[in-house]
């Protein structure tokens, strides 16, 4: 089965390293690591943003799905 993981990081997350993200990146098959600069663990003032990069990843996720039907 093909997996794929999106993860979105706020590069000023005080909770999370942003480095710790990367590394993650590194070693999780079919992953996709997309970094939102200046936001922090909750997105504050960012959730417009989060929210594009979800949803256009579920788009890409449905037309990759469709085609393999």
């Amino acid at each position: 089965m093909d997996v794929r993981v999106l993860t979105v990081h706020g590069s000023s997350d005080p909770v999370i390293p942003v480095g710790d993200a990367s590394e993650f990146a590194k070693i999780i098959p079919n992953h996709k690591l997309i970094i939102i600069e200046g936001a922090d663990h909750s997105y504050t003032n960012h959730q417009d943003e989060l929210a594009s990069v979800v949803v256009n990843r579920i788009k890409e996720a449905l037309v990759h799905f469709s085609n393999d039907v």
